[in-house]
């Protein structure tokens, strides 16, 4: 051995030692080390590498480092890989080494590492060659584009799956179909056929149920109506999980400030979630009971709430009275409608969900990215929502930035020619004039170097920056704000605000039968608390789903106050809806999103399918006409 393998070796021990990651049946990573057959668990095969030499030594460390990307140890298989001398490899095993570098890079989120060996892989040396089509797909998610990777696994014919294959490629389907917006749901039903159409119906069948039974109804006619559709057949484990579930709440309790400062905020959820519930009563099964979290202390009305036989908490709403609750480690699920502090550990049965501005910034920076967007200029005001906003966009924007306070409205005009560089523009003007000693005409210009503005302002401030942006030769540049410029705007206002691309509630923006029903019976039209609606019905839609989203069976669901990401953390993330306004109203922009990609993937997926048959096609992008 050599010194180098020695100090691989004492390294890798290290890492394994540091591990608690069980043995693995590793299958294929079973190999011959003399007359002995070396067991396919990690330990075993990185103990017969060390006692080996040359390329026998090679293949263990490479069949070591396949058994622990299987066990999720991928620290240490990335030291088992680099005592690989791949030079010495055979062709069949260069592909292996090939797709496990990819598959180590992608773990660490180094997607360009993994493009790279995955476009050296020989798909056909391979002893199971879906595994490379697999990590294709990952590699597509991996660089922001699911819907393209759910549909290279929908395109992907395997020669003679087996039940267990097709399951692996359902569930990651599903998977992927789960981190595209359902925004661009039916844009992609409406240009997708055959077997794409059906996996994007389904998707949207799924995320916009408003009860579990709704939507264990809607899976059956969907598998009745397609029979032969691989997800009828083998539905995806998600689903499988779901059909098999029984209700799993019987009793409800809304922990609301239904008096005293919030008693307005606390009475607008409660109205929208009786209401919900009373317009669904055929379809639910658990009763639900009404506290006012103002009225005593919140541990009184916990204890209350478990005498009752409460399967679920819907509250606090107040920040204070959610750590209130986070402190008393709550015996059954909590849905919170605020969140704790960033420093704060949750209870494990404590969910949060509230109308954090923080949410809206994500969906806006994620929107300027798809849009290509590299030179932004911001204008904020001093405002808390705004100063949050900000720091979430400036934390996570790489491009190009111009940063620029509002101080006041009678300022802005000044504010966005300091920013657009006008003053400058005049100051040079001044000096050139001076040296000449004679005057010229001039026409003071706006920099041309940014391509979009994002307005964290106030409705009033928006109005007043319309006008600024005209002044100054930039009305031609996009805006994007949050729905904090928007909520409440009457018509003429909006229509001052024609084009402005909002970040706005799905509720409002897709018109939904369930808003325009509150609409009536609340008023809610241009009214501040139409957020607080929305967000009682989403209470409603989570209440008996809490359970299932605690324990992982249930990840992500289409609401009113977004679409909602469940994370492991407890705290759900929204997604708005991507909107613009347009004629005195806000629309979702449906067709949001790229649905046929091309770049540098096509290469890799082409080598990925290398061994399909003749007959077959290479995998589009998102499985458009198919």
């Amino acid at each position: 051995m050599t010194r180098t393998s020695i100090a691989v070796w004492v390294l890798i021990l290290a890492a394994w030692g540091c591990q608690s990651t069980p043995p693995v049946d590793a299958g294929d990573a079973r190999a011959d080390v003399g007359e002995a057959v070396v067991d396919g668990s990690p330990q075993a095969l990185l103990d017969a590498a060390a006692a080996s030499s040359g390329s026998r030594a090679d293949r263990l460390y490479l069949d070591a480092a396949e058994a622990l990307i299987a066990a999720g140890d991928f620290a240490t298989a990335r030291l088992a890989l680099e005592a690989v001398d791949a030079d010495r490899l055979r062709q069949n095993d260069t592909a292996r080494y090939l797709l496990a570098r990819a598959d180590e890079a992608l773990n660490r989120g180094d997607v360009e590492a993994a493009r790279s060996a995955l476009l050296a892989v020989d798909a056909g040396r391979l002893r199971d060659p879906s595994a490379a089509v697999f990590t294709s797909a990952e590699l597509l998610a991996r660089e922001g584009r699911p819907a393209a990777a759910a549909g290279y696994l929908i395109d992907y014919r395997p020669d003679s799956p087996d039940g267990e294959l097709q399951q692996r490629l359902n569930d990651r389907i599903w998977a992927y179909l789960g981190e595209v917006p359902p925004f661009q749901t039916l844009a992609m039903e409406r240009r997708s056929s055959g077997v794409a159409r059906g996996w994007w119906q389904l998707k949207d069948l799924m995320f916009r149920s408003f009860t579990l039974q709704e939507q264990r109804r809607r899976l059956a006619t969907w598998r009745e109506s397609r029979p032969d559709h691989p997800a009828a057949r083998q539905p995806p484990s998600a689903l499988l999980a779901l059909e098999a579930r029984s209700a799993p709440v019987s009793r409800v309790g809304l922990l609301l400030p239904l008096s005293g400062p919030l008693g307005r905020a606390g009475r607008a959820v409660r109205d929208a979630f009786i209401a919900t519930y009373l317009s669904h009563r055929d379809a639910i099964e658990f009763e639900v009971d009404v506290y006012d979290s103002a009225a005593e202390p919140l541990a009184n009305l916990y204890e209350r709430a478990l005498v009752r036989g409460t399967g679920v908490l819907i509250g606090p709403l107040a920040k204070e009275s959610v750590a209130q609750m986070n402190q008393l480690n709550p015996e059954i699920p909590v849905l919170a409608l605020n969140y704790l502090g960033d420093d704060d550990l949750p209870a494990p049965n404590l969910l949060q969900l509230g109308l954090a501005i923080e949410d809206e910034a994500e969906t806006l920076t994620e929107w300027l990215r798809d849009a290509e967007v590299e030179r932004l200029l911001l204008l904020h005001n001093d405002e808390d929502w705004a100063l949050r906003a900000k720091q979430t966009v400036t934390g996570e924007w790489s491009g190009a930035l111009t940063v620029q306070a509002v101080e006041d409205i009678r300022t802005m005009t000044e504010s966005v020619g300091v920013a657009m560089h006008v003053a400058a523009s005049q100051q040079r003007h001044s000096e050139l004039q001076d040296l000449l000693g004679e005057p010229l005409e001039f026409l003071p210009r706006a920099r041309g170097d940014v391509d979009a503005i994002l307005a964290l302002v106030t409705q009033l401030e928006a109005s007043a920056l319309v006008p600024a942006l005209k002044f100054h030769f930039a009305d031609d540049v996009p805006v994007y704000t949050t729905s904090q410029t928007v909520r409440g705007a009457n018509v003429n206002r909006l229509r001052e605000f024609a084009g402005f691309h909002v970040s706005e509630l799905p509720w409002n923006a897709l018109n939904e039968a369930s808003y325009r029903d509150l609409e009536q019976a609340f008023d809610l039209d241009g009214s501040p608390l139409m957020a607080l609606y929305a967000l009682g019905v989403d209470a409603f839609r989570l209440s008996e789903r809490t359970p299932l989203i605690l324990d992982g069976s249930f990840t992500e669901l289409l609401g009113s106050t977004g679409e909602l990401e469940f994370r492991p953390d407890g705290r759900i993330h929204r997604r708005l809806a991507r909107s613009i306004v347009t004629d005195g109203t806000i629309r979702a922009l449906s067709d949001t999103g790229a649905l046929s990609e091309t770049g540098a993937l096509s290469e890799t997926r082409a080598k990925a399918l290398s061994t399909q048959r003749p007959d077959q096609p290479t995998p589009g992008d998102a499985g458009v006409g198919r």
